[in-house]
C-alpha cells in the first residue's frame, strides 16, 4: 500500500475525508463508519484561544502545559488543537488551580 496523507482545513473535514479513505480501502465497503454519538463534551476540539477563554487560564500557562506534557494535543498541519476533558483534567492536576479545603 502506498502512503497516503490526507490534508483538511479543520477537524470535521479530516474525519469526513478520512471515512471516505476508509470505505475505499475496507472490504464489504467498510461497513457503517458512523461513529455512535459522544456523551455532551466529549472529544470536543478547541483551539487554545478556546481552551483558554474556556478555562480561565492564560496563553502561557497552555503553552507551558503543552511544553511539559501536561495537556495533550492533536496538530492538523500547522494548527494545534485541545481535547475539552484533557484540558479539564490537567487543570484539575494542577496544583496550583485546586482550591484549599476549608476544614
Amino acid at each position: 500500500m502506498k502512503n497516503l496523507m490526507i490534508l483538511a482545513d479543520s477537524p470535521a473535514t479530516f474525519r469526513e475525508l478520512l471515512s471516505d479513505t476508509l470505505r475505499e480501502l475496507l472490504p464489504n465497503g467498510g461497513g457503517s463508519l458512523t461513529p455512535a454519538p459522544a456523551p455532551e463534551g466529549a472529544g470536543q476540539l478547541l483551539t487554545p484561544r478556546e481552551a483558554c477563554a474556556a478555562f480561565g487560564i492564560s496563553k502561557t500557562t497552555l503553552a507551558d502545559w503543552k511544553k511539559r506534557g501536561l495537556v495533550p494535543f492533536i496538530r492538523l498541519g500547522r494548527r494545534v488543537y485541545f481535547e475539552r476533558e484533557r484540558v479539564l483534567e490537567a487543570g484539575r492536576a494542577h496544583q496550583r488551580y485546586q482550591h484549599a479545603r476549608k476544614g
